[in-house]
């Protein structure tokens, strides 16, 4: 695999557009707030927060930003990966997806723009490993559309109630009582669907809030890992660094602060 670019767009104006033209590589791309429109050949697909696209190379496409509420979104383009491994994106002409895994996603997204950008060093490794895992994770989600929708529902409501709760402390017998099943049900299930379990999918949650705090407030870390409900900075180091890759400090000398 090679990565051409990494992108995220942040129109603040409704004059963000791609002419039409067909597609140089393969591109991956997740809206995080407002919407955009793509438009192939004599079809025109409008994408929203929490939505995504993949487009194959050489794929005819034009696009613009929304009038009323333009875009932010991620974008990664990149070429010479096997077909094989594209196999559930490339039976149609582009696919468009819409991940439980939202939140995860994001934050995987952010840290392969900040490694991309940041150019530290073997960063051609850890970029293309975090768009492997982008790129199988939205596959297999793909492919548990087999999942019954009751199955897939009930993910979706303890997912709601983790993403409202998050910066308290949840336990699973508190998730139990919200959905009306048995912890190890909901377990189970949860991680059936998303491939992680609550717990885990709550600290993604947290750290996807740090890392926004940290670019656009001046809280220290101690600060923002107690806001976030972690009671000690130690541990929330060591999250930060396990989900993300390197320790928060290093957001924070990106953003210029010592």
């Amino acid at each position: 695999m090679n990565i051409e670019h990494v992108f995220f767009d942040h129109s603040r104006g409704s004059n963000w557009r791609v002419s039409k033209a067909p597609t140089r590589h393969h591109i991956i791309l997740l809206v995080v707030k407002g919407k955009v429109h793509y438009h192939f050949d004599n079809v025109s697909v409008s994408l929203g927060k929490g939505e995504g696209l993949f487009i194959p190379q050489g794929t005819m496409r034009s696009a613009e930003a929304d009038a009323v509420e333009p875009q932010q979104m991620y974008s990664a383009h990149f070429r010479d990966l096997p077909s094989e491994l594209l196999a559930h994106f490339m039976d149609e002409p582009f696919k468009c997806f819409r991940p439980l895994s939202y939140e995860y996603l994001r934050q995987r997204f952010a840290v392969l723009n900040e490694s991309w950008i940041g150019k530290m060093p073997c960063f051609e490794m850890i970029t293309q490993g975090i768009l492997m895992e982008i790129l199988g994770m939205v596959q297999s989600e793909l492919v548990s559309g087999t999942i019954p929708s009751s199955k897939r529902n009930l993910a979706t409501r303890v997912q709601q109630y983790i993403v409202q709760h998050y910066r308290n402390p949840i336990r699973l017998n508190e998730l139990a009582q919200h959905v009306d099943r048995s912890p190890n049900y909901i377990s189970n299930v949860f991680k059936e669907v998303i491939g992680r379990s609550p717990v885990e999918y709550m600290h993604e949650v947290r750290i996807t809030a740090a890392r926004e705090m940290m670019l656009t407030t001046e809280m220290t870390i101690g600060e923002i890992a107690e806001f976030l409900g972690y009671c000690d900075q130690t541990y929330f180091n060591y999250m930060y660094k396990k989900l993300v890759g390197h320790p928060p400090s290093h957001m924070l000398k990106m953003r210029g602060v010592d």
